[in-house]
């Protein structure tokens, strides 16, 4: 039963940490980011690298709104891999294992975990591959010429800092606070004092608290500011002024929006994806996981009680859901991708009539 449990952690977390694997895959060479400042000027790229609420949760999928979908692949090691986004001409980019991916341009911007998530950027084609800054880096957002992150220091303290496409005129803007949204020269983040959400009008330079509350999946757009409030378990959304608080849903987990639509896993019963049209206020389910257990060979275990510690069990499930071209991804366990590759963490795709299908 242990066994099992260990196996449906490692769906919940996003499983980085600060320690480098020993194991890791041989490098491409690294240009450095001093390096490529004269011959390589900043352009400014229209819109930005993020789509809505995906690097909250991990940045492991991005899309280019072309119809692609740039990923960590769990079924190559955590490479970082392209493919269109019915899942077919799968192209590996780089061997590096990446998180808080971000496509702006002709580039894809990323943490690299094979270098204690110090941040990277790639051409779309694999090409050019780059260090920008070596660093323990999160919560990337790619706008225009400007990247907003958050990086450690000595002491394990988290501050905020912008810096251009190339690495250069790096600049701490927040100190002892952690990146959590960038929208319309604005900068969200949650301090390290409270856990509260706050922000960076970067035009005034005004700083303003947004909650009281341990806020977390941050997610901003015209219509306005939405969180969790995980103390009070409910998702919540304000105007842009911080007026006018509404409560949106409540008894969910790892919510997504992207335009009228909110996704997320309901509590209780098998965790189930569903979503929520919020002008219509009509709620679908996206998946409908058995709720059994599985053995190794993907079999039923009847009988869990005869499980010890060192067996291997597990249950189909999801967690991390990223929204691309209003397409619903997760990374979970499926029996399929057991069948399929020998594993049982995938990334999947929801069909929208209730299905959970391997993607990858």
């Amino acid at each position: 039963m242990k066994r099992m449990i260990m196996v449906w952690m490692a769906i919940m977390l996003v499983t980085l940490t600060a320690c480098v694997a020993e194991d890791q895959v041989e490098e491409s060479p690294v240009v450095a980011a001093e390096d490529q400042a004269e011959a390589s000027p900043v352009v400014a790229a229209e819109g930005n690298g993020f789509l809505a609420g995906n690097i909250g949760l991990g940045g492991l999928m991005a899309g280019d709104t072309q119809g692609n979908v740039y990923y960590r692949s769990e079924t190559d090691h955590w490479a970082l891999y392209k493919a269109n986004i019915g899942g077919s001409e799968k192209h590996k980019l780089s061997d590096d294992r990446i998180s808080n991916i971000n496509v702006l341009g002709e580039w894809v911007y990323y943490t690299n975990f094979d270098d204690n998530f110090s941040i990277y950027k790639i051409t779309t084609d694999g090409s050019e591959r780059q260090r920008l800054l070596e660093g323990y880096c999160s919560n990337l957002y790619v706008t225009g010429e400007r990247l907003y992150f958050d990086m450690r220091d000595d002491t394990n303290m988290s501050h905020v800092y912008s810096m251009d496409t190339n690495g250069g005129d790096l600049k701490k803007i927040i100190p002892e606070a952690s990146m959590a949204y960038y929208h319309d020269e604005v900068v969200y983040y949650i301090a390290k004092d409270g856990l509260n959400l706050w922000q960076l009008d970067q035009v005034t330079g005004e700083h303003k608290k947004l909650t009281d509350t341990y806020s977390a999946y941050v997610i901003v757009d015209d219509t306005g500011i939405c969180y969790w409030s995980v103390n009070e378990g409910t998702f919540n959304q304000m105007d842009l002024d911080g007026s006018s608080e509404r409560v949106l849903l409540s008894g969910g987990d790892y919510y997504n929006k992207s335009g009228k639509h909110i996704y997320f896993i309901k509590s209780g019963g098998n965790y189930d994806i569903y979503g929520l049209d919020l002008e219509t206020e009509t709620e679908v389910r996206l998946s409908s996981f058995s709720g059994e257990v599985y053995d190794e060979h993907g079999e039923i275990i009847e009988d869990l009680t005869g499980l010890s510690d060192d067996d291997f069990s597990f249950q189909e499930g999801a967690a991390f859901l990223y929204i691309i071209e209003n397409e619903v991804f997760s990374r979970g366990t499926l029996v399929e991708s057991l069948s399929l590759t020998g594993k049982v963490d995938c990334l999947m795709h929801f069909d929208g009539a209730g299905n959970a299908e391997f993607w990858d």
